[in-house]
């Protein structure tokens, strides 16, 4: 079955990104329920150490891993251009820009006589 992706992506640009959204947070969300039941070295072991460590009042044990991106967008320099194939005098300049998007990825566990065991995450942020 062929995807509708490229279709939707044609006739709503923003409706096709909303759904890649979706579909990678889902992505993450199958990721992180494949670490259930098993223990936080195994995350550690893939992912590196935790950005936190909380004990909590129930007894469990969270874990917290941060995520970080940075997205740099150059700036840019338009010249006019003018009927006879000139440049006009008038150049237009748009600055750079960056922008960070953090994403946090919290499991929950609890003690068990084998050590800590991942139990339940929280589902990470919309775009994650």
């Amino acid at each position: 079955m062929k995807s509708p992706l490229p279709v939707l992506s044609r006739c709503f640009p923003a409706m096709s990104g909303i759904i890649l959204a979706a579909t990678l947070s889902g992505c993450s969300t199958d990721i992180m329920r494949g670490y259930v039941g098993r223990s936080p070295e195994d995350v550690m072991a893939r992912y590196g150490p935790p950005y936190d460590v909380r004990d909590l009042p129930d007894g469990r044990r969270a874990y917290q891993w941060l995520e970080t991106e940075m997205t740099t967008s150059g700036g840019t320099e338009t010249t006019i251009i003018d009927k006879r194939g000139r440049p006009r005098a008038r150049t237009e300049f748009s600055p750079t820009t960056t922008e960070e998007k953090r994403c946090f990825y919290t499991m929950y566990a609890h003690r068990t006589p084998a050590g800590w065991r991942i139990d339940d995450f929280a589902k990470p942020e919309f775009g994650c």
